[in-house]
């Protein structure tokens, strides 16, 4: 039956478009293959915010506040949108981790590993990164507002349109992989 359904719902979906260019119909045909992947047995892509933490574990747009994932393997994670402010990440491994738009606000991330992942657009505002290792992060228009980056590794990180702002950076080893941020370093890398 499923065999069937699909191709009267293409050409149901089809008869729609032909018919007009309204953003109604549009959106007929949209809800239409919608229900077509329903009916196939198909189920759109949805995280599961009570899954455990795992390698590869799918947690966009989940709110994990104030819960404590200390030495999680998160590797290759997707948390775009997610929220992880308050969180206890110490010691876990987010290398090669989609992290568009995510929010470390206030969270500690100590000795964390974001080797290779993407952070743009991220917030971690007052969070506590204390020898984390951030090789190679993608991390522009990411917000270190006040952060603890003490000897945090950025090298070849992208650091493009970083917000700094009351950052300590003391000890932390810069893009180049050379240059090592002088005691003191608030805001820029002395």
């Amino acid at each position: 039956m499923p065999g069937l359904l699909f191709p009267a719902v293409m050409r149901l979906a089809y008869g729609v478009v032909r018919c007009g260019n309204g953003a109604m119909k549009i959106r007929l045909v949209s809800a239409f293959l919608f229900l077509a992947l329903i009916a196939l047995g198909g189920r759109p892509a949805l995280a599961d915010c009570s899954e455990l933490p795992r390698a590869g574990v799918n947690w966009r747009s989940c709110n994990l506040s104030g819960l404590s994932f200390a030495g999680a393997e998160l590797a290759g994670a997707n948390l775009r949108n997610a929220s992880l402010s308050n969180t206890d990440l110490s010691d876990a491994d987010l290398s090669g981790a989609d992290g568009y738009r995510v929010r470390f606000v206030e969270a500690t991330l100590v000795g964390a590993t974001f080797d290779g992942a993407s952070i743009t657009d991220a917030r971690l505002d007052r969070a506590d990164l204390t020898g984390a290792s951030m090789r190679g992060v993608q991390a522009r228009n990411a917000s270190f507002l006040f952060a603890t980056l003490i000897d945090v590794d950025f090298t070849g990180a992208n650091l493009s349109r970083v917000d700094f702002t009351g950052a300590d950076l003391s000890g932390a080893t810069w893009t180049d992989g050379v240059k090592i941020c002088a005691q003191g370093s608030v805001g820029i890398c002395r």
